[in-house]
C-alpha cells in the first residue's frame, strides 16, 4: 500500500515537471512530449491591435518545416515543437514578412514575445475609375447542406458587375446584378426547382441584384463591404467579408478580390422546406456565398 502511494506522487510530480507555464503566468500550458518544447509569440498590426489569422511558419536548422498554424482572434500562437535554434516565419495578407529566432529548449516554453507587422506598401489599390468585372474570369458560388449531411455545390454562370472606384477608396460603389436562371447545380431537375417558385421565382423575379452603400478597411488585406441584396423582390442587408488580391497587367490593367458571405433563407422570403423522419430538413437554412472577382479598369 505504501509502494502504491509513492508510485501515485512520483506520478503525479512527474506530470506537473512535464507542463511548461506560461512566462510570468501561473497558467498551465498544454502538456508536451518528453522530446518537444513550446513556442509561442502574439502578433499586431501597425496600430498595434492583435492581428488574427496571421500565418506563422517554424523551420529548424535544416530548413525543414516543424511547426505552422494561424494566430488566433488575439493574435496568439502557440505550438509544440522539438528542440533546437529555429527560424520562425510570420506572414498576413497585405504585409510585409517578419521574422524571428527561437531556441526551444526541452520541456520548456520559448516565447519570442510581441511581432509587430508593418504594411505592404507595394500591394497598391486600383486607381479612380470605372472598373467592370470580366465574365470569363469571375464567378459566383454557392454552398448548401443537403439532408444534414452532404454539401450541394453550385454557380450562377450569367453575372455583370462594377466597381466605381473613388478616392478615398472607402467612398467606392459596387454594383451586381445576377441572372438568376443561370443558376447550375450539375443536375437538371434540382435547377428547374431552384428556378420555381418554391425557391428563386425565375419568372417573376429575373435577377439578383446588390448594391453596396459602405466599404471599410479592417485589417492588411481585408475589407468589409456592406450592402443590400434583393433576391425575389425582397431586398435584406449584407456584410462581405472581402480579401483584396492586389492588380496585374494581362489584357489591360486588372484587380481582383474574393468575397464571402452567408445569407439566411427566410431573410429573402426562401422558405420552402420538407422535412424528413427526426425533424432533419432536406435543405439547410442558409447559403454559403463565394463571389471571386476580376475586374478591368475601362481605358
Amino acid at each position: 500500500m505504501i509502494l502504491s502511494k509513492l508510485r501515485r506522487r512520483r506520478s503525479s510530480s512527474e506530470g506537473a515537471a512535464r507542463r511548461p507555464q506560461r512566462q510570468g503566468t501561473g497558467i498551465d500550458l498544454p502538456p508536451t512530449p518528453l522530446d518537444g518544447g513550446v513556442v509561442s509569440c502574439q502578433v499586431h498590426d501597425e496600430r498595434g491591435s492583435p492581428l488574427p489569422e496571421a500565418t506563422v511558419t517554424v523551420v529548424d536548422r535544416l530548413n525543414q518545416q516543424v511547426g505552422q498554424g494561424k494566430t488566433d482572434s488575439y493574435g496568439f500562437y502557440l505550438a509544440t515543437v522539438p528542440p533546437g535554434v529555429h527560424k520562425v516565419s510570420i506572414t498576413a495578407g497585405g504585409y510585409l514578412r517578419a521574422g524571428a529566432r527561437a531556441d526551444v529548449r526541452t520541456n520548456r516554453h520559448t516565447s519570442i514575445g510581441n511581432v509587430q507587422l508593418e504594411p505592404d506598401t507595394a500591394v497598391a489599390l486600383p486607381q479612380p475609375g470605372t472598373w467592370r468585372f470580366d465574365p470569363d474570369h469571375t464567378e459566383a458560388r454557392f454552398i448548401a447542406q443537403h439532408i444534414g449531411m452532404s454539401k450541394i455545390h453550385g454557380a450562377f454562370r450569367d453575372l455583370d458587375g462594377y466597381i466605381q472606384v473613388a478616392s478615398p477608396f472607402e467612398q467606392s460603389r459596387i454594383e451586381v446584378t445576377i441572372d438568376a436562371s443561370s443558376i447550375d447545380t450539375g443536375v437538371k431537375m434540382r435547377d428547374d426547382h431552384l428556378r420555381s417558385p418554391d425557391f428563386l421565382d425565375v419568372a417573376n423575379h429575373p435577377n439578383l441584384h446588390f448594391t453596396s452603400d459602405r466599404i471599410t478597411p479592417m485589417r492588411g488585406d481585408r475589407w468589409l463591404v456592406s450592402g443590400s441584396l434583393m433576391i425575389r423582390g425582397t431586398t435584406s442587408p449584407v456584410q462581405l467579408d472581402t480579401t483584396y488580391l492586389g492588380q496585374r497587367a494581362w489584357n489591360g490593367t486588372r484587380a481582383a478580390c474574393l468575397c464571402e458571405t452567408e445569407l439566411r433563407r427566410e431573410d429573402y422570403a426562401v422558405n420552402w422546406q420538407e422535412i424528413l423522419n427526426k425533424g432533419i430538413a432536406v435543405v439547410g437554412p442558409t447559403v454559403r456565398i463565394e463571389l471571386d472577382v476580376q475586374a478591368v479598369l475601362d481605358e
